[in-house]
């Protein structure tokens, strides 16, 4: 299995520095092309919408006060610039433009998500990220649930899946690798199966 590793680390190190340099150009024609033709894609609407949110109190303190709530789905999913617009408008002082800095209103913010399910990093997802914010706001005092309990399968399966992910899928910052999280039965073991 060391091969298997040292495998990934290069080839993930010399990749993404190869397709860096290979697609330079390409990037700074799209994004010329994109100037010209006045067209924005996604990327470019949410630093428009987190430098407005970040740089201009009068819109934040009206944002802030307009949603009393927040709920966020997927939230593994989470971007940067999409969680930093969210820590910005669950903020409990307008005041405040550094999201890093963030306290959310007690009861404000409510977000749900699986680091394990992680898998839109092309998107610029980043489990680092889900980490980074799920403690901050617990630092503040939020509190962070784990949902174990599986209603689907029978506890034969859930021990196989358990015995088997607990130990492949152990935490790893540097390889954004979610730690596993133990299923728990809520059915009962079926005889005839």
């Amino acid at each position: 299995l060391r091969w298997i590793e040292e495998f990934r680390q290069r080839a993930d190190a010399d990749l993404a520095a190869t397709l860096r340099d290979e697609m330079a150009g390409l990037v700074e024609e799209y994004t010329h092309r994109k100037q010209r033709s006045g067209k924005l894609d996604f990327v470019d609407l949410l630093l428009r919408a987190r430098d407005l949110v970040r740089e201009s109190a009068a819109v934040r303190t009206h944002l802030q006060g307009r949603y009393s709530h927040i709920f966020v789905d997927e939230f593994q999913d989470t971007d940067p610039l999409q969680a930093e617009i969210l820590l910005l408008l669950a903020s409990d002082d307008w005041r405040v433009r550094d999201w890093a800095s963030v306290r959310a209103v007690p009861g404000k913010l409510f977000i749900v998500g699986d680091p394990k399910q992680s898998i839109y990093r092309f998107r610029r997802a980043d489990v680092q990220i889900y980490e980074r914010v799920c403690g901050q706001l617990t630092q503040h005092g939020a509190a962070r649930l784990q949902l174990t309990t599986s209603f689907r399968s029978v506890p034969t399966i859930q021990r196989a899946i358990n015995a088997a992910f607990a130990q492949a899928m152990v935490a790893d910052a540097h390889a954004l690798q979610a730690d596993y999280v133990a299923m728990t039965p809520f059915r009962t073991e079926e005889g005839h199966q």
